[in-house]
């Protein structure tokens, strides 16, 4: 009986890394651009699809929860960040949850940015900041001191997915370093909003904004 079973779930499982691996090359080849917002096209309709995926099986099966989107946000933007590194010949490589010491208790940061054994940056990624809406700058503060106390030249970045549940960063007028070390995507809307295939919906701080930083770094520190 079980030979006459096909589980189409699990083929497309199966496809899933295939296919990834496929974009990736793809977007390798073609000429993506920053300045038509190509890599934030990208970000939002993959965290769309996501979502959206997500909320239909919690309704198929009847959950309470969908499954954690936090991994997935930084999946699609190391994806990005990967294709951006590879397209413009930086000389750079990005890591995940890669430990900075060998030692316990050491920061795994979301997202680590290297050249050689030198790290240059790391990125923290947040779905949103509704948590601790009233204390992210003395959060964000503490990790940014114990990361120069590793590698004093490093930067960090933040990098929020919306301002739903939380007032955002601020405007870039009141607090220059928005939009140059903290980023928020989607301004107050949630992923499962956004028509697919629309036109990109406001967003506080598009993704392009990020890869020029990671531009500067990686062009600084070549020329020093």
């Amino acid at each position: 009986m079980s030979d006459l079973i096909f589980d189409e779930y699990s083929l497309a499982l199966d496809n899933l890394a295939v296919t990834l691996e496929s974009s990736y090359e793809r977007m390798k080849c073609i000429s993506l651009s920053c300045e038509t917002y190509d890599y934030s096209k990208v970000l939002v309709n993959r965290l769309r699809a996501f979502y959206c995926a997500q909320d239909r099986i919690k309704k198929i099966l009847g959950k309470h929860q969908i499954q954690n989107g936090a991994d997935f946000f930084v999946e699609v933007v190391l994806f990005v960040l990967k294709v951006f590194i590879e397209t413009e010949k930086l000389n750079i490589k990005v890591a995940s949850e890669q430990k900075l010491q060998k030692k316990r208790g050491s920061i795994k940061p979301d997202i680590s940015i290297w050249r050689n054994d030198t790290l240059l940056a790391i990125v923290e990624c947040k779905t949103q900041l509704g948590w601790m809406r009233n204390h992210w700058p003395i959060h964000f503060r503490e990790r940014e001191e114990r990361l120069k106390e590793i590698y004093p030249e490093s930067e960090l970045f933040v990098l929020v997915m919306t301002s739903c549940n939380w007032s955002g960063f601020g405007r870039q007028a009141d607090n220059p370093e928005v939009n140059q070390k903290f980023f928020c995507l989607l301004k107050e809307t949630w992923p499962t909003f956004i028509p697919h295939e629309a036109e990109l919906p406001a967003m506080e701080s598009p993704i392009e904004n990020l890869l020029m930083q990671v531009r500067r770094i990686a062009l600084r520190r070549e020329s020093a």
